[in-house]
């Protein structure tokens, strides 16, 4: 292997003495299976000299390289981008490595949830899942849980009540009203608007997406998805 003087890639050193592919060296880099002189280097494209020793983890192989999705609970009125998603998951979790930002840059974010309105929110690096969500020949249906105040006229009720979209009211008081609201190609934030011209609208919440709820999730906290559950 010749390198120059400042060392070469770390993923290039991994990839060669591993006998594995240049993108499972990246992986496992990310994940946190690289050690240099034992403390844990993360970035692909660290500089490492021939004399330097790397220690490589391979048992965190199959975790580096496996689709990650993640379920979040997402606050109203906060934007769900990658910083909130690195910020509310990359801080909090026991492996750095596996969890940190170079891994969670790499998530895309299919069904986006508006700022204004909480609950489901999707964050995957899985083709399939992504291409799953986003298949506009086949919307995933959702279905959201709608707080407004007082009662909600009948008509209101009939107008929501179109093509695909099913609603009901899911309970009642003197003082609010919440509407449970299922359809596919549901657009939360044109949802909320329009919701909001009938009658004043207190809280738009998205409870599911396909078969995957919200549950057990409480507000601010999020899980990863396990390889047998399915949208």
């Amino acid at each position: 292997m010749i390198s120059s003087e400042e060392g070469i890639r770390l993923a290039k050193r991994v990839a060669a003495e591993q006998h594995c592919s240049r993108r499972e060296a990246e992986a496992l880099i990310v994940a946190g299976g690289v050690q240099i002189a034992s403390k844990v280097v993360t970035d692909p494209a660290r500089r490492v000299r021939p004399e330097q020793a790397v220690q490589v983890n391979r048992l965190v192989s199959m975790a580096a390289l496996a689709p990650l999705t993640l379920a979040l609970f997402k606050p109203a009125h906060r934007v769900a981008n990658l910083a909130w998603l690195q910020d509310t998951v990359g801080l909090k979790a026991t492996q750095p490595g596996l969890w940190g930002p170079e891994r969670l840059a790499k998530m895309h974010m299919p069904l986006p949830l508006a700022k204004p309105a909480s609950g489901l929110c999707i964050f995957s690096d899985d083709i399939a899942v992504l291409r799953h969500l986003e298949d506009r020949r086949s919307p995933m249906e959702q279905e959201w849980m709608a707080t407004v105040g007082g009662e909600v006229p009948e008509g209101t009720i009939k107008a929501l009540n179109g093509p695909g979209i099913r609603t009901s009211i899911n309970r009642q008081t003197d003082t609010l009203t919440v509407l449970r609201i299922a359809g596919k190609d549901i657009d939360g934030l044109e949802l909320g608007r329009w919701l909001d011209e009938q009658c004043p609208l207190q809280d738009l919440r998205r409870q599911r997406v396909g078969s995957m709820s919200l549950a057990p999730l409480e507000l601010g906290q999020w899980r990863q998805l396990q390889s047998h559950e399915r949208f």
